[in-house]
This record gives structure tokens, C-alpha cells and sequence, in this order.
């Protein structure tokens, strides 16, 4: 009589079981690995192309575009005439008045020379005092400003700014050593 064969393939192998509170000889798996956060350099690249924008416009707004979905195409236009030559006009400006009164002297007067950020400070100035000067028409952002202080002795004092013959803004404070500031946006956001 012959007994059956074993089938001859891949042979099972068992394990004993690992008495409790002993675990098997290998190495834990390593922590996960924290994200990067991706925000500030979005958040940077954003700033960045404002800048360069920015920058690459000469801080002009640029013109508007149409954004039709369609691809519009046009057939090629005959060049235009040349004009005749001409000289080139002068940019347009604007005349800006600062005007500091009181009876007396201001410690300091200080105020915005380019429309932006540049200023110029002067101290001990007998009253009344006035600046005048040019900035150019056409910006978007243009700052008139003007910080006085009263010097010892003096009851009050008055600021004011004028454009273009028109007064944009007027204050004035009294005490001693009144202070008073005022500015105004006269460019095209301005109004």
C-alpha cells in the first residue's frame, strides 16, 4: 500500500508566538517628516511680482486691456503718416504752497518735497513762512504734507496748502508748543 505524497511546492513555515511584552527585532519607523509651509513663499512670490510690475512700469498704473476669451486677430494696418516733427511738452506740474503763520517763531517745520517720501525740515523759522514748489500732474499717489511746531512764546499757529492756487487743506492749534500737521492725497486716487 503506498501512502499520498506531500504536495511539493512552497512549504509553509510557522512562527512561535512572541511571549507577551517582547516585540520583534527590527527598528521603529522614523518619525514623519514635518511639511514645509508653502504660504510665505507664495505669499513672497506675490510681493515680489508687485515689485518688478511695479518697477517695470515706472510706478505708472498700466493701461487697460480687453479680456475677451476669443483670440481677436486683425489684418495688418497701412503705417501712419509720420507727424510732423514738433518739440516735446514740458510735463505738467502743479504748484504746491506751504504756508506755516503765528506771531512768533515754529521750532520746526517739517514737509513732503516730492509727492511721496523726500522731506525737508527747518528750525527755528520766523513767522509767517512759506515754500513753494512743483511736482508733477498724473500720479496716482501724490502726498502734500506739513508738520509745524510752535516755538516758545508763540499762542498759535496756522498751516496751509494750497495747489494750483486752490487751498487743499488748512489746520491750525494753539498752546504753547502747538503742534499742528495736515496732508492731503492730491493725486488721481485723491479725488
Amino acid at each position: 500500500m503506498s501512502y499520498p505524497q506531500p504536495p511539493q511546492g512552497p512549504q509553509q513555515q510557522f512562527q512561535q508566538p512572541m511571549p507577551p511584552g517582547q516585540y520583534p527585532q527590527f527598528a521603529p519607523p522614523p518619525p514623519p517628516r514635518k511639511k514645509a509651509k508653502k504660504w510665505p513663499w507664495v505669499v513672497g512670490a506675490i510681493v515680489l511680482l508687485f515689485i518688478v510690475i511695479g518697477v517695470s512700469n515706472g510706478g505708472k498704473t498700466p493701461a487697460p486691456t480687453s479680456t475677451s476669451g476669443a483670440a481677436q486677430q486683425t489684418a495688418p494696418a497701412a503705417a501712419p503718416a509720420p507727424a510732423p516733427a514738433q518739440q516735446p511738452a514740458a510735463a505738467a506740474k502743479r504748484t504746491v504752497v506751504y504756508e506755516v503763520s503765528g506771531a512768533g517763531t515754529a521750532n520746526s517745520i517739517t514737509y513732503v518735497t516730492d509727492g511721496m517720501t523726500s522731506t525737508q525740515q527747518e528750525g527755528d523759522v520766523q513767522l509767517p513762512w512759506s515754500k513753494t514748489f512743483e511736482l508733477p500732474t498724473g500720479e496716482a499717489l501724490q502726498m502734500v504734507s506739513i508738520f509745524a511746531q510752535a516755538g516758545k512764546g508763540t499762542p498759535e499757529i496756522s498751516a496751509k496748502i494750497t495747489v494750483d492756487g486752490k487751498v487743499v487743506k488748512d489746520g491750525k492749534s494753539s498752546g504753547q508748543y502747538a503742534v499742528v500737521n495736515i496732508n492731503e492725497n492730491i493725486g488721481s486716487l485723491g479725488k
